[in-house]
């Protein structure tokens, strides 16, 4: 071999290494991207499951409020205390806070 297809040779050589360098820090970078988005969406889902669980319980709260709404002293309890509503022998006070 001549020294121009020796120097042919190695431009090759470090074209072909630098593409294939360039793919390694690509897939490296998309594995690091790929590691930290599903670290984010299981952050996200712990969140989620959170505010699942406190939603439950509110609905629960309120389903417990709405049964005890539905019978007399509930109504009664209701009026007295959203509407300040007294029954016939009884007085309201009002002390200002």
């Amino acid at each position: 071999m001549n020294d121009r297809t020796k120097k042919m040779n190695l431009l090759k050589q470090i074209g072909i290494m630098s593409v294939l360098l360039f793919g390694i820090f690509q897939v490296g970078r998309a594995i690091n991207c790929s590691v930290e988005r599903q670290l984010f969406l299981h952050k996200q889902t712990i969140a989620l499951k959170s505010g699942e669980t406190q939603a439950e319980e509110i609905n629960k709260e309120l389903r417990d409020g709405l049964t005890s709404y539905r019978s007399s002293a509930g109504i009664e309890r209701l009026a007295r205390e959203r509407l300040n509503l007294a029954g016939t022998d009884e007085v309201i006070i009002r002390i200002a806070k």
